[in-house]
């Protein structure tokens, strides 16, 4: 046999894996060993351990190198990159959104939770609302019911029929979808600003009830109250 194993170490003194070793041509019996290694192999190394050559022979140490570690005040990540105990208040459990290290682990923070879902649903229930009033409102101010738009446009528009108070073609849809200017009376067409402002009276009641409902949850704390809690358009 002309080569052997040996274990090559790192510039620290770590194994990182094996080498041939090529034997002494002007000496028999005797081997090359290329810079770093040694001839004596490692001991079986377990997870988060590297073996480390000393004086003394082959010792386990503890590693964490390439592994992301986590901050137990503040969450953040980090990479390790040195051989060594775990570094001061971190852990590789990794953090959920919103939770706090507490008796070693993570929970959920539920200030911080209520906090954050309490504003996404009251968002929710504003957006809603505000969809739901410039989505169209319907009227039988013609003697059947027909359909209006409501952008803020239309609003204005009809704002300005009902308060020049004469009769005109106003556009509306029937039943079947087609939109057509459609003629109206004065009279009707302050039917129709009515039943707007009741439409729109109606939406922003129930959006001021949902916020209310929200603000209860958040008071008591309830995450499942809060979460079951979304814009519904009101009865009409």
């Amino acid at each position: 046999m002309h080569t052997k194993i040996v274990y090559q170490t790192d510039h620290l003194g770590l194994f990182v894996g094996t080498a041939q070793a090529d034997q002494d041509p002007l000496q028999p019996g005797c081997w090359l060993i290329p810079a770093g290694c040694v001839e004596t192999p490692p001991p079986p190394i377990p997870a988060l351990k590297e073996a480390l050559w000393t004086v003394a022979g082959w010792k386990l140490v503890d590693s964490y190198r390439g592994l992301i570690a986590y901050n137990t005040e503040t969450g953040a990540p980090r990479e390790i990159d040195r051989v060594g105990t775990m570094p001061s208040g971190h852990t590789l459990q990794v953090p959920g959104p919103n939770q706090v290290w507490k008796n070693g682990q993570w929970v959920d923070d539920i200030p911080a939770i209520v906090v954050k879902l309490h504003a996404e649903k009251v968002a929710v229930v504003n957006d809603g609302c505000q969809s739901t009033i410039i989505g169209g409102f319907q009227s039988a101010a013609l003697g059947t019911v027909h359909r209006y738009a409501s952008p803020l446009d239309d609003q204005v528009n009809l704002l300005g029929m009902v308060l020049c108070n004469a009769d005109c073609d106003y556009p509306c849809y029937d039943g079947a979808g087609i939109k057509e200017f459609r003629p109206h009376t004065a009279e009707q067409l302050r039917q129709v600003g009515d039943d707007l402002a009741r439409f729109k009276q109606a939406c922003l009641k129930q959006a001021n009830a949902l916020k209310l409902a929200l603000d209860e949850a958040r008071k008591a704390k309830d995450v499942s109250a809060l979460q079951a809690i979304t814009w519904q358009e009101p009865p009409l």
